[in-house]
């Protein structure tokens, strides 16, 4: 039976430091709790239905219009209202921070918070219509103007307890002090959040997945008058369905080789594999953890090949989520692997049957996972979305790559999901497009030799003329490529960096 989804509001309470920038307030809670019991997080709490009454409208700065336009969301302008003002109870409930003004617009007397409201706030704001009529016997309205909406994280479909929580960025009021409720919050510090997502990854604070993603964010806002005044949002990691069994998430590593990132892919349903985490990015790390929940129980890890873009986020990922991890079985032995895959084996894993399949060539240790059901192959590097792919020696070898290739064409795929670049529809005949490739280039760098060029940057200058320089490095490295596999066919030979026609 589907979990109920509960509305949230959490508060990122930030304040300046002598440097410009900002620290940002993060409490423990008790190992007690139910959720995040025993890690650090934003101080926050569930909507109640009180907090989007009339009653706390009326002790509101914002109005349900203003709210509902700073929100950016389609939702009720009284549920709107009612996140804000839920953002503030929840503030002073757990640590008796006060974001309120007096009669006539000024800011509550910072004394009488710590003197007077403060002994009380645990008790008063933890029920939404006690804290309405708190608010208005001591004649305060909320500062709800003082709140920007920072992002949003829903908790996965397959959790235990789900929220749909809304971040706010408030300042911290200039005198008021924090004062935890015991029952919420066990410890609390003020932190810069580029050092919170440091110590976490070192071990030295334990910040679960949603919250170290929101540091990330925050740790790339460099300024205090920046991240108050809502300048940046947090950046968004694209998910996208590919097919009933199939979810990618696009990791924020673009470049030359990557093109727009690497892709990771979420394989399964009830139950699923995750292939290639690619980064330690928080933000990045969490939209992957989401969609898994979103599609099952986080079930293995499974890993092409042990290039740095493919297993980056492997050991952030599997700290927070136990599981297994599964890779080929030469591939060396870090710690993070459990499982020793053989090539022809296969995993079973929310009613989707994947094959192993050792595929060498752009790595030694590559393999393909064959998704019988869809006459599918998760291709990693051996095939791209975009251009061709790089065979680099010593671990790079061409012989053992047109095998590869020839041995996925015999599959006849419908369709490849390639590491880089989108998925690729008509996988044979991306196959024989790939043969017939490397077959021309092999040419191309015969008749460069017969041509009387004994060097790599010589042959790579004529046969890729029409690429531009920068690319040429990489381009060195697949005519060296060649180069090896004609001299082991007996058509080439070398004398250092000499290369001649042999015979």
């Amino acid at each position: 039976m589907p979990v109920s989804i509960r509305d949230a509001a959490t508060v990122v309470v930030v304040r300046p430091t002598d440097a410009g920038s900002y620290e940002v307030l993060l409490t423990r809670r008790p190992q007690t709790m139910a959720f995040m019991g025993g890690t650090y997080v934003f101080p926050g709490g569930t909507l109640d239905a009180a907090d989007s009454s009339d009653t706390m409208a009326a002790r509101s700065a914002l109005g349900v219009t203003e709210a509902l336009e700073r929100l950016g969301e389609q939702i009720p302008a009284e549920q709107a209202l009612g996140l804000f003002c839920c953002a503030v109870r929840e503030l002073y409930e757990e640590v008796g921070i006060l974001l309120a003004v007096e009669e006539g617009g000024t800011p509550v007397d910072p004394a009488k918070v710590r003197e007077v409201y403060s002994p009380r706030h645990a008790e008063v704001a933890h029920d939404a219509s006690l804290f309405a009529a708190f608010l208005a016997g001591e004649g305060l309205t909320l500062s709800t103007d003082q709140l920007n909406p920072h992002g949003r994280l829903i908790t996965p479909e397959q959790a235990p307890i789900r929220f749909d929580a809304r971040f706010f960025i408030a300042p911290m009021p200039e005198g008021q002090a924090v004062v935890p409720d015991p029952s919420e919050v066990v410890d609390w510090l003020w932190v810069m959040p580029a050092d919170a997502v440091e110590r976490a990854q070192r071990k030295a604070l334990d910040v679960p997945i949603p919250t170290l993603a929101i540091l990330q964010g925050l740790a790339e806002i460099p300024g205090y008058e920046q991240v108050l005044g809502g300048v940046q949002r947090p950046r968004l990691i694209e998910a996208e369905d590919l097919s009933p069994l199939v979810t990618v998430v696009r990791s924020p590593n673009p470049g030359l080789m990557t093109g727009g990132g690497t892709n990771t892919y979420i394989v399964g349903r009830g139950s699923v594999a995750i292939i290639d985490p690619a980064v330690p990015d928080p933000v990045y790390i969490e939209r992957v953890a989401r969609e898994a929940g979103n599609h099952g129980r986080a079930g293995m890890v499974l890993i092409t090949h042990n290039h740095i873009d493919h297993i980056g986020g492997v050991v952030p990922l599997v700290e927070q989520m136990p599981m297994e991890v599964a890779a080929f079985g030469a591939f060396g032995d870090p710690p993070f692997v459990t499982r020793k895959l053989s090539d022809g084996e296969t995993i079973e894993i929310g009613g989707a049957r994947l094959r192993a399949l050792h595929t060498p060539g752009h790595a030694s240790n590559h393999l393909c996972f064959f998704l019988e059901s869809e006459q599918a192959v998760f291709a990693g590097d051996v095939v791209a979305g975009f251009g061709t792919v790089v065979i680099s020696p010593p671990d790079g070898n061409l012989r053992d790559y047109m095998a590869t290739l020839e041995r996925l064409r015999q599959l006849t795929p419908k369709r490849i999901y390639p590491g880089h670049g989108p998925v690729i529809e008509d996988g044979t005949a991306k196959l024989d497009e790939y043969i017939a490739h490397r077959r021309d280039r092999e040419r191309q760098v015969v008749e460069a030799m017969r041509a009387g060029l004994t060097d790599i940057p010589a042959m790579v200058k004529r046969i890729y003329a029409e690429v531009p320089k920068v690319l040429h490095p990489m381009a060195e490295r697949s005519v060296l490529a060649h180069l090896e596999m004609l001299e082991a066919d007996g058509k080439a030979k070398r004398s250092d960096d000499v290369w001649e026609p042999a015979g």
